[in-house]
């Protein structure tokens, strides 16, 4: 059965602060209630709710600036995770959530489960994942999977190599759509425009 609680700050997932949220009660008494996030409903802490999210709002705004900047750092950044493959690419198992979060640890970032948007993979290869620190910022980063470190460097060279070609092929098919115009096209288009000027009346004749 669920157990209702006051917020007394804002928990994603949850609900925001001053709200009468309906919770398990392990999660209640377990987490929200001894950190001090919620409080049982009652006439007393409905009182205190004002201050409370008065409280809330200044760490809300403190915690904007500073996910802001983490936001800047994490766009600027690339991860390496090494993994078992065969001479195809292919990975003996996949690289998950939980190899990222490590990848992250060793950079000194620290980043639970839900924050991290990745589906598993099962190649070597460049993959994107997406850090989701609030409702109002995410920010994508760049990972690499290798089978040794030292790969990394002849994996972007290829990944860059991609990309070129992409990019001239793009750029070829865009050319060849082109129609070049008639020859002498131009040419006679100016002595028509000429013969229809001068079939008009001049405003001074009449």
């Amino acid at each position: 059965m669920a157990m209702e609680v006051l917020l007394r700050r804002t928990i994603e997932g949850v609900g925001d602060v001053g709200e009468i949220v309906k919770v398990k009660p392990g999660f209640a008494r377990n987490y929200l209630l001894p950190k001090g996030y919620a409080a049982r409903v009652s006439p007393d802490a409905m009182r205190r709710i004002e201050r409370d999210k008065e409280v809330e709002a200044k760490r809300q705004a403190e915690l904007s600036l500073y996910n802001a900047a983490l936001v800047e750092k994490l766009g600027e950044m690339e991860l390496t995770v090494e993994a078992r493959a065969g001479e195809d690419g292919h990975l003996y198992g996949s690289v998950t959530s939980k190899h990222v979060i490590a990848a992250f640890i060793e950079r000194g970032y620290e980043f639970q489960d839900r924050q991290i948007v990745f589906e598993p993979v099962r190649e070597i290869g460049e993959y994107e994942v997406m850090v989701r620190l609030s409702r109002e910022h995410e920010s994508p980063v760049k990972l690499w999977v290798v089978q040794d470190a030292r790969d990394i460097e002849s994996l972007k060279a290829r990944a860059l190599e991609a990309a070129e070609a992409a990019a001239a092929e793009e750029a070829g098919e865009g050319a060849e759509g082109e129609t070049p115009a008639a020859e002498g096209e131009t040419a006679d288009a100016e002595p028509a425009a000429a013969a229809e000027d001068a079939e008009l009346p001049r405003a001074d004749a009449e």
